[in-house]
């Protein structure tokens, strides 16, 4: 396997998105909205005395369906984090664990409820959290503008799947790292780059890591979120041999004209996944496609073909769709991170930060053919 370089990897880019795609969406047959009620479920409260609810949902696993409702695991993000000011970020609840939560619809009420949640532990138990493994970056402060311990084992979880032995594989934004927890919870391995994933990935921009992740056979790939430097138009998707867990190839994801991130990805078969390619606006500005990619051959842009366009769904007017999740050949569902509902900037006088309304949700999305 060799290394593009950003030159090659931006006129391969430019060639691409300029003709590897359809113009035309599958039509779209129907759509669902699951809506969790407000308030959801309390995750904790701040040292002011704030209750914050469960959100911050990235990543979808469907698992089954009972009597019409369906069951999805999703996992959250690293918690409930304010606005930054510079590189300084308060966390709200600084001891929170990401958890993989398992989520049901209700086929009668439209509604979305939280079965139970699986908080992930360290390799010797103790709680996982969410604080960054460093401060160059991110600051970490506590409500009031106080500096808060960073956490060189802390995860921003992003991206989830399940392995046949019931445990999962998360996609992480820190590092960034691919990293497993067995059934219960409790990590086993963590790869990172320099080891098992290529140096160049510790490069990448703040907050722009693996975003998406996938498991075939025993083939691991992980999509980063953006390309590594601004002015590229192409993210990497890396693939690990989990037999050996090495690297074993890499792709390359061009970009549509404006876009810029990857929210999830989801596999279809061998060489196939879909995913979410987004800009991060709403409304009139929103761009967010869902793509169906087929791999070539390492280091090679993959091939595109548009799926669905959201811009006539719901979610043209959330800023993150960041779960993605296949049921089967003709349904997909997606969900949202709604950030824990976080509005505005914390107030440093009263510890108090601005909630807004914005549901957790899952939309089903039915095609009248094939994907």
């Amino acid at each position: 396997m060799k290394s593009s370089s950003p030159w090659v990897c931006l006129c391969l880019a430019t060639l691409f998105t300029s003709c590897a795609h359809n113009a035309s969406p599958i039509k779209i047959a129907k759509m669902t909205s699951y809506l969790m009620s407000n308030p959801a479920p309390v995750v904790g409260k701040t040292v002011s005395g704030q209750d914050i609810y469960i959100g911050g949902l990235s990543g979808l696993i469907y698992l089954d369906s009972k009597e019409g409702a369906l069951f999805f695991n999703a996992i959250t993000d690293r918690g409930p984090n304010g606005w930054a000011e510079g590189i300084d970020r308060p966390f709200l609840l600084p001891e929170f664990s990401p958890q993989i939560i398992t989520l049901k619809t209700d086929p009668v009420k439209k509604s979305l409820e939280v079965v139970s949640s699986l908080p992930l532990k360290k390799k010797n138990r103790e709680k996982l959290t969410g604080l960054p493994n460093k401060r160059d970056e991110e600051n970490p402060t506590d409500l009031y503008g106080y500096m808060y311990s960073v956490d060189p084992l802390g995860l921003d979880t992003e991206a989830l799947t399940r392995d046949a032995e019931g445990g999962y594989w998360v996609g992480d934004e820190y590092a960034p790292s691919l990293v497993h927890f067995n059934s219960k919870g409790v990590m086993t391995k963590r790869l990172v780059p320099g080891e098992e994933l290529p140096k160049i990935y510790k490069e990448r921009r703040p907050n722009r890591g693996f975003e998406g992740i996938a498991l075939v056979e025993n083939k691991l790939f992980g999509f980063m979120q953006s390309p590594l430097k601004k002015e590229e138009s192409v993210a990497k998707i890396v693939e690990v041999n989990l037999d050996t867990l090495k690297t074993s190839a890499e792709y390359l994801y061009p970009f549509e004209p404006g876009n810029d991130k990857i929210g999830d990805a989801a596999a279809i078969g061998k060489n196939t996944f879909l995913v979410i390619e987004q800009n991060g606006k709403i409304g009139t500005q929103s761009s967010k496609l869902i793509f169906k990619i087929t791999l070539s051959e390492s280091d090679h842009p993959v091939t595109k073909t548009l799926i669905a366009d959201l811009k006539e769904t719901p979610f043209n007017n959330i800023e993150k769709v960041e779960g993605l999740t296949v049921i089967n050949n003709r349904q997909i569902a997606l969900t949202i991170d709604n950030d824990f509902q976080i509005n505005s900037k914390t107030d440093k006088q009263t510890g108090i930060t601005p909630l807004n309304d914005l549901a957790n949700q899952i939309l089903i999305i039915d095609f009248n053919q094939d994907l």
